[in-house]
């Protein structure tokens, strides 16, 4: 079981001008699946309230050739960079599917913030944030903190303006994630599935928090 310190965003043609180009929709699904002691899967909801040492794992699908990102802020302040890509673990298929594993709660309790990102280009800027913050002094962690939630702000703020668009929906049902099983759906979850598509124009987000009690 892997762990992370948990126990580890030309309709009208003129003769001179054209207007602007729609903005390209970007979209992606992804999941948290949690797993009870009999083993059962259930859907973990945003703001759902877990325990220490309950387990859970993060499935998300996204187009292949935009950039895929999911940022971690633990409950005790401190950042890490979980995801970064842009092929996921089926580079040769128009979607790709990946998976960061099941994760367990260790016992610091507070909020757990996953910030998942889909962009048609790469956020270098943000790489290099979290690549400092990785390399800092406990001294200088703390700066590089702030700088990286200021990031995440903008990013934040700039799907609600009035030239970004942001959402995020539950679907009806689950569907399936992976080569073999995708778009297909299913009332049973598994540990494939994904529950909630984010979209936005260029870039989409989705920020999701446990309650660790």
């Amino acid at each position: 079981m892997k762990t992370i310190r948990f126990v580890a965003a030309m309709s009208l043609v003129t003769a001179l001008q054209a207007a602007p180009a729609a903005a390209d929709s970007v979209e992606f699904h992804y999941g948290f699946i949690g797993e009870h002691p009999d083993n059962a899967l259930y859907v973990v909801d945003n703001d759902a309230e877990m325990r220490s040492g309950q387990t859970f794992k993060l499935n998300f699908q996204f187009t292949t050739g935009n950039w895929f990102y999911v940022t971690y802020l633990s409950s005790t302040g401190e950042y890490a960079l979980l995801y970064g890509s842009s092929k996921g673990a089926y580079p040769d298929n128009e979607l790709s599917f990946d998976t960061l594993g099941w994760l367990a709660l260790d016992q610091n309790k507070g909020d757990e913030t996953f910030t998942l990102i889909a962009s048609e280009e790469r956020l270098e800027d943000l790489e290099a944030l979290f690549e400092k913050y990785g390399k800092a002094s406990a001294a200088s962690k703390k700066r590089f903190a702030k700088r990286i939630t200021n990031a995440l702000a903008d990013l934040h703020k700039s799907l609600e303006g009035p030239e970004g668009t942001e959402l995020v929906q539950r679907l009806d049902a689950p569907i399936m994630g992976g080569v073999t099983f995708r778009g297909v759906t299913n009332d049973e979850v598994t540990q494939h599935s994904l529950t909630h598509k984010a979209t936005g124009e260029r870039i989409a987000e989705a920020v999701f928090v446990i309650k660790h009690q």
